[in-house]
C-alpha cells in the first residue's frame, strides 16, 4: 500500500517529511502536482520503465522492417506511433510524448543509414526524407473529461 492521499496546501518537505507516494499503474506512474493556481491535483506521467521499453520496441522495429521499401516503413511507423500516442496522450504527459518521437526519429536514421549500397545517410537528405514522410507528431488526445475529473 502506498500512502497518497493529498497533501497540504502548505507542504513543504522540511515541516510535512518525504514527498507524497507515487505509484505506476498501466504504464503510468501518478503523482501529485500543483497546478497553475498553486492547487494539488493527481498527475501522470509514462512510467520509465514502460518509456525505455517502447523506445527499444520502436529501434527493434526499425531495424527489422530496414529492408523494406521506405513508404513500407513510413506506414507501419506511423500506426505504431498514432497508437502510442493515442495510448499515452494524456494531460502533463508530453516530454514523454516528445522523447519518444526523437527516439523514433534518430532510429529511423540510424537503421536507413545501415541500409548497405551507399557510404551514408547525410543529415539534409534524411531532412527531406523526413519532409516527404512526415511521422505523427505528438498532442494530447485525452482531455480532462477522460482522465476521471468532472467540471464543477
Amino acid at each position: 500500500m502506498v500512502s497518497f492521499s493529498r497533501p497540504p496546501e502548505d507542504y513543504s518537505r522540511d515541516t510535512h517529511g518525504p514527498k507524497p507516494g507515487t505509484f505506476s499503474f498501466l504504464g503510468f506512474t501518478h503523482y501529485w502536482g500543483k497546478t497553475r493556481k498553486g492547487r494539488y491535483t493527481i498527475k501522470w506521467k509514462t512510467d520509465t520503465r514502460r518509456l525505455s521499453r517502447s523506445v527499444k520496441t520502436f529501434r527493434q522495429g526499425c531495424r527489422s522492417n530496414r529492408h523494406k521499401p521506405l513508404e513500407e516503413q513510413y506506414r507501419i511507423l506511423s500506426s505504431k506511433l498514432r497508437g502510442y500516442f493515442q495510448y499515452y496522450g494524456i494531460p502533463f504527459n508530453s516530454d514523454a510524448l516528445w522523447r519518444v518521437y526523437f527516439e523514433v526519429n534518430r532510429a529511423w536514421r540510424f537503421w536507413l543509414n545501415r541500409r548497405g549500397g551507399r557510404k551514408q545517410l547525410k543529415w539534409d537528405v534524411f531532412l527531406q526524407l523526413v519532409k516527404t514522410f512526415s511521422l505523427p507528431r505528438p498532442k494530447i488526445v485525452h482531455g480532462w473529461d477522460k482522465m476521471g475529473n468532472t467540471a464543477k
